[in-house]
């Protein structure tokens, strides 16, 4: 079946005006056109329309969803699927909100009967980091990675952001998976997960000699703040991953 750009609008709830936009930007453009250039869209057209309102509604940019469903092919599941997760944490990070907001609000109208701690005024809200930020910027300030990174950073959108963490997800999950084989640190399939997290901090962050990423392995199996993070799964993993890594320098 195919639709006319006025009966899509009012399915989907947005202006004439904004499909002509999409169309313009590439975001979302009809498949089929008349011989006098009238829009049609066809039910693909629609399934893709509805996977743009999802992002918007996660308050997504047109750029960064256009970025998103160039690269991913448009396939339509692995994408549901992936925003069916954010609106899950959005939900639960409202939700908590809206408890700690009700609970606030009783506080401050009988605060005898619903008393509030310090603490408590802030329980939900997430931890900015913005301390372990700083003990970074002074231990690696001045190092040219550290400004290398700043840079590449400061240019990353949204759907960057959100695409760099999948490939971290994915680089660490094939980790568990070799790692809980009892696959030794200095087998190949060990050191091709070094090599993996590697390219993945070259690509997102900064040049990553071989050399480097032994040593960034190293104080990741160190600090206890990084090691709860990557051992959350895999007791163990931080240390594999940092002899994984110094193996992978020395072979190669």
């Amino acid at each position: 079946m195919s639709y006319q750009i006025g009966e899509v609008a009012k399915l989907a709830k947005v202006s004439i005006r904004t499909l002509h936009h999409y169309d313009e930007i590439g975001l979302l453009v009809p498949s089929l056109r008349s011989t006098a250039g009238y829009r049609f869209y066809s039910s693909e057209d629609l399934h893709k329309l509805q996977v743009i309102r999802f992002y918007r509604t996660l308050e997504f940019t047109l750029s960064d969803i256009n970025t998103l469903l160039s690269a991913s092919d448009f396939d339509r599941e692995a994408i549901l699927l992936q925003q069916r997760e954010l609106l899950r944490a959005r939900a639960s990070e409202l939700d908590c909100a809206l408890a700690l907001m009700e609970n606030t609000l009783a506080a401050l109208r009988d605060p005898q009967e619903n008393p509030m701690s310090n603490q408590a005024m802030f329980e939900v809200f997430p931890d900015l980091d913005e301390a372990v930020q700083k003990e970074a910027e002074q231990r690696w300030g001045n190092t040219e990675g550290w400004k290398q990174s700043a840079q590449r950073a400061s240019k990353y959108s949204k759907a960057d952001w959100l695409r760099m963490k999948q490939e971290m997800a994915s680089t660490y999950t094939e980790a568990e998976r070799v790692f809980t084989t009892g696959a030794k640190p200095d087998s190949r399939e060990a050191m091709a997960c070094a090599e993996a997290d590697r390219l993945m901090i070259q690509r997102w962050f900064y040049d990553c000699s071989l050399q480097m990423h032994a040593k960034v392995k190293e104080g990741t199996s160190q600090d206890p703040r990084f090691i709860a993070n990557i051992d959350r799964n895999c007791a163990g993993l931080a240390a594999w991953l940092h002899l994984a890594s110094v193996a992978n320098a020395k072979r190669q």
